[in-house]
């Protein structure tokens, strides 16, 4: 799986035919990681995210 992020925008690529099932409290996670991810990349000015 590949996460990209861009400036307030973040693009999770999964390899082709890739499935994820998430329970509740795992998706609250991800959505925390992405979002710290996003503010760390903005900060550092690092332009791959």
């Amino acid at each position: 799986m590949t996460v990209l992020v861009e400036e307030d925008l973040v693009l999770v690529v999964a390899p082709p035919g890739g499935t994820a099932v998430l329970s509740a409290q795992q998706t609250h996670r991800l959505h925390r990681t992405l979002g710290t991810a996003s503010d760390a990349a903005a900060e550092s000015g690092d332009p791959r995210g």
